[in-house]
């Protein structure tokens, strides 16, 4: 039982530095057999764990995550062209970019941003809110972390694994940053479908092996907006939604491919009131 545990952990360990890779480098078109080299595995085997450990193929993975930065930068930059964003994820067909587009999000590239200024469902009642924004680089993390599919008030079962881990584990759960890492836009991926990470910083001079559904790893140095929110629970998508779409068109920044994440002050997943304070940190370029 015990060597089946450590294996448990090891994959998790190996595929999040797989993820890491695909994320900070979407430009680069890496094989499936140079991402199992990477970690040290065959290529069924490796196919095999990714998808057992993350649930989609790493083929249908990395192809998501692509579109999706893709999707974002059409609608993040408007003065950049289609090429642009489409050799920023790695295509260089213009035409099979077009199409991996088309049956991903049921229009063209180009259609993509007519679209989205004609979407009924955006909301505007956050569009003339002031946003406190600090533009610096932000520390790296060790943290404990589960991963969850879909945004809505089940995260909190999330956040309830970490606390029993941490109780577990002479972690006093109240005293640690908690850090959500929140790798889809809610404005154009179903909420059932976003890819949310709740992480419980760990504390400085302890080692932490791997659990269960829990696992360890570092969120790295990353230079962020990083912009100071407070509201109750539903607020959060409607401000992301200013950000992402008011407030980076505007700036001189683009957010790259790495996950956005939440410091809490206070978490609104757990608060009986459902309120949150927190900063919220996209990892950005100059564009």
């Amino acid at each position: 039982m015990k060597h089946k545990q450590s294996t448990k952990n090891d994959h998790l360990e190996r595929i999040n530095e797989v993820l890491f890779r695909i994320h900070s480098d979407l430009e680069h078109n890496g094989s499936v057999e140079e991402l199992a080299s990477l970690v040290a595995m065959s290529v069924f085997h490796f196919n095999r764990v990714f998808k057992e450990r993350v649930g989609e193929s790493v083929h249908a993975y990395v192809k998501r995550v692509k579109l999706e930065h893709a999707a974002n930068l059409l609608l993040f930059n408007p003065s950049a062209t289609i090429t642009h964003c489409m050799q920023a994820v790695g295509f260089s067909s213009n035409a099979s970019f077009t199409q991996a587009f088309k049956e991903n999000f049921g229009v063209t590239p180009t259609k993509w941003r007519e679209v989205d200024k004609a979407n009924e469902k955006r909301d505007f009642t956050f569009s003339e809110k002031s946003l406190h924004v600090k533009i610096q680089t932000m520390p790296s993390f060790d943290v404990a972390y589960v991963r969850h599919k879909g945004y809505d008030r089940t995260i909190q079962q999330a956040w309830l694994k970490l606390q029993a881990w941490a109780l577990g584990h002479g972690v006093d759960f109240s005293d640690q940053r908690m850090i959500a890492l929140h790798h889809s836009n809610p404005r154009f991926v179903e909420s059932s479908q976003c890819h949310y990470v709740a992480c419980l910083e760990l504390p400085k001079g302890r080692e932490f092996y791997r659990s269960g559904d829990i696992g360890v790893m570092r969120i790295p140095q990353t230079f962020c907006a990083v912009f100071s929110l407070k509201g109750v629970y539903g607020d959060l998508k409607k401000y992301m939604d200013v950000i992402y779409h008011e407030w980076f068109p505007q700036s001189a920044y683009e957010k790259i491919a790495l996950p956005s994440f939440a410091i809490y002050r206070e978490n609104h997943f757990i608060n009986a009131d459902e309120r949150f304070d927190l900063d919220f940190c996209v990892p950005v370029r100059f564009k």
